[in-house]
């Protein structure tokens, strides 16, 4: 019998199952469909972020594919945080401004 790097990490009577992190493991550029599943966001969002007028996600087009770095794209993702906002606060200003007015 032949082995595999399959056969190796799991038993002959387990299924095989693809792990995105093993899969994307060293690969430093990532095509669109590779970046979609590493990162679960849909292709047509990920090219979204690429032609965004401000602060475009980086990416090369070689031939006709679309590459990201996979360095690039999680530290442009770390950069677009959302952050916690205080309602309570803004509220609080809203209606200061409203009762000042009267």
């Amino acid at each position: 019998m032949v082995k595999t790097y399959s056969n190796v990490c799991r038993r002959p009577d387990e299924p095989a199952q693809e792990n995105i992190s093993q899969l994307h493991n060293g690969l430093e550029w990532l095509d669109l469909k590779a970046l979609t599943r590493y990162a679960s966001i849909s292709e047509r969002t990920m090219r979204q972020w690429i032609h965004l007028a401000a602060n475009p996600l980086p990416a090369v087009q070689v031939g006709t594919k679309i590459l990201v770095r996979r360095s690039e794209f999680d530290r442009w993702l770390q950069n677009h945080r959302v952050e916690p906002v205080d309602v309570g606060c803004i509220v609080d200003e809203m209606v200061s401004k409203i009762v000042s007015s009267h």
